[in-house]
């Protein structure tokens, strides 16, 4: 390699040196390069070419550690730089190419991992991007569950009450090898179905909530053991009390039964353990869903909507003219109860209930009426509904004149498209992404101050509503970026999104109705290996006591060194007899 005289400065921007130097890095030993880089240009660590590449940049392209290492302690070169093509920085070079051990020097020497490129990827999202065909995250793989968020209540499950600012493994069910398929996170407790059909609880037990027989608060989540022998298929839960489906199509309930929501006859005033809900409305029929808000419950069949709770308007029924202001038994809403009416799902608020029907219809009961919404929504996979107000008068103790919330509707279809109704506006509207890039969704999370979102990829997102909607064709507000085309007069429902540290292998998300605490179940990583790598057994303990049984006294051993990696740890005489 000839070796150039010295030709610039320290300040030498040379759009020719600069290509010279990244060609040059593709070959040659790094000894050479080192003398290259030297001799060349006084500047070679930051000139960029024409794409915006360094030195740096095409060291950690090639996997070239020990020229990388010099370039930034010898030549402060700026591992943080991006280039012009996709806004990689060295560390996004290195992970992409599969240089290891050039992106683990890089962030000891300060590299961030979250830094993203044009696209919004950090270095990890780039990783998760290549991987072969066949890997596709489904919820029915085995998935691990994790949560994050204020946990003022110990209804995270990680047996504190130290709030979590990112997604944190729930270990208690990853060390014992028990998966998970659905959270529920309230304001008090948390409920956990797995796999195999258990239920899992945590948090506050006040009024029986957590279905344990006390009122004790547990720190990281228990089974249920009224229900081990029944197979759970679904849960639903609020703030004061816990609702539980299994295969048989029987529903259990525990928890506090102020405004009678447990559906329990006679009425008790909480149930410490699951009671089965018997109605004779509910004879001969399968119970398929499930649903809770604070004040009631929602229960339906394929072709009946049942509720239960205190009327403030969202049960469907007329305010009692004989003042009942509870409904004690599981009533049919017969607002909905027509021969080509079968019920495909529902959800529900403290203050509404949203119903879909297999040909698309949606209905929102509140204020004591069954409006319908929308009509031919096909296909839809999710629904949830925040928000509303109840009637004061039926409680005045516990329910302000004038309060509750606007109601909110989010919906999910089989396509990966949402759809969004609010009460401000007056049709239902597919919702358009402010963010760099299209995405598609695969689960939904609504809450009364935010949105959550997992895409088919398996990447995770939080969402605000970015502003009114617009018609195709109008002036775009310059602040953010709508993705999508639409036909003129569509009108859309904007978003904007911001990803989600730490979260590559979604396939289900969930949060309190505050949006406080919140959940994410993440595919197993084994899931789509062919080989599982073999580790053998930890041999520590066994030749610390082998060490411990040995020494004597009277023999040679004074002093023991231990080493691991870089670190030094040494045991003096005094620790043996």
């Amino acid at each position: 390699m000839s070796l150039a005289p010295l030709e610039c400065t320290s300040k030498c921007r040379s759009q020719q040196h600069a290509e010279q130097v990244v060609a040059a890095l593709t070959g040659g030993s790094e000894g050479q390069l080192r003398a290259f880089l030297t001799t060349h240009c006084h500047n070679a660590a930051t000139l960029r070419d024409a794409f915006g590449r360094t030195a740096l940049h095409m060291a950690a392209s090639v996997g070239k550690k020990a020229l990388l290492t010099w370039l930034l302690e010898s030549k402060s070169a700026d591992l943080m730089v991006k280039d012009k093509e996709s806004g990689w920085t060295a560390l996004h070079r290195s992970a992409f190419y599969g240089h290891i051990h050039c992106l683990i020097s890089l962030v000891k020497h300060g590299g961030l991992l979250s830094t993203q490129d044009k696209e919004g990827l950090s270095v990890l999202d780039i990783t998760m991007k290549d991987r072969p065909a066949h890997v596709v995250f489904r919820n029915t793989d085995p998935t691990e569950v994790y949560t994050w968020g204020n946990n003022t209540n110990f209804s995270l499950g990680h047996g504190n009450q130290e709030s979590r600012q990112h997604p944190e493994l729930v270990d208690v069910f990853a060390r014992t090898g028990v998966y998970i398929k659905q959270v529920v996170l309230c304001k008090f407790h948390s409920v956990f179905l797995s796999q195999k059909g258990q239920v899992f609880t945590c948090g506050h037990g006040q009024g029986g909530r957590l279905g344990h027989g006390d009122e004790q608060t547990y720190l990281v989540p228990r089974v249920v053991e009224g229900l081990m022998s029944h197979h759970c298929s679904q849960v639903a839960a609020a703030k004061d009390h816990t609702v539980v489906l299994t295969e048989e199509g029987y529903v259990y309930t525990f928890g506090l039964n102020t405004f009678h929501q447990l559906g329990l006859a006679p009425p008790p005033a909480s149930a410490h353990v699951p009671k089965q809900v018997f109605s004779k409305m509910l004879k001969g029929r399968t119970v398929i869903g499930i649903a809770a808000g604070r004040f009631h419950t929602v229960l339906w069949t394929r072709e009946a909507l049942y509720t239960v709770g205190l009327n403030g308007g969202q049960l469907g029924y007329l305010l009692d003219p004989n003042g009942e202001k509870c409904v004690t038994a599981p009533r049919q809403v017969s607002a909905l109860h027509h021969k080509d009416v079968t019920i495909a799902m529902a959800a529900a608020s403290d203050g509404a209930t949203v119903v879909v029907t297999d040909k698309g219809d949606v209905y929102l009961l509140a204020d004591y009426q069954c409006k319908k919404m929308a009509s031919r929504q096909l296909n839809i996979k999710k629904v949830l509904v925040t928000g509303g107000s109840l009637d004061h008068r039926v409680d005045p103790q516990i329910l302000n004149e004038g309060g509750g919330e606007k109601v909110a509707i989010l919906a999910l279809d089989e396509a990966g498209r949402v759809f969004c109704w609010r009460s401000s506006g007056s049709s239902v509207r597919q919702c358009r992404w402010a963010y760099g890039r299209q995405v598609f969704m695969s689960d939904i999370a609504l809450s009364k101050n935010c949105m959550m979102f997992v895409t088919q990829e398996g990447e995770g997102y939080s969402g605000v509503w970015a502003g009114e909607y617009k018609k195709y064709g109008e002036k775009k507000d310059v602040s953010v970026e709508v993705c999508g085309h639409s036909d003129a007069g569509t009108m859309y429902e904007r978003i904007r999104l911001e990803k989600l540290p730490y979260v590559h292998r979604a396939v289900n998300i969930t949060m309190d109705s505050k949006g406080r605490n919140f959940g994410v179940l993440q595919a197993d990583p084994k899931t789509s290996l062919y080989e599982i790598p073999s580790l053998s057994p930890s041999c520590f303990s066994q030749h610390f006591r082998s060490l411990l049984d040995e020494a004597d006294e009277m023999d040679s051993i004074h002093d023991v060194t231990l080493q691991a990696g870089d670190r030094t740890s040494q045991l003096t005489s005094t620790f043996f007899p």
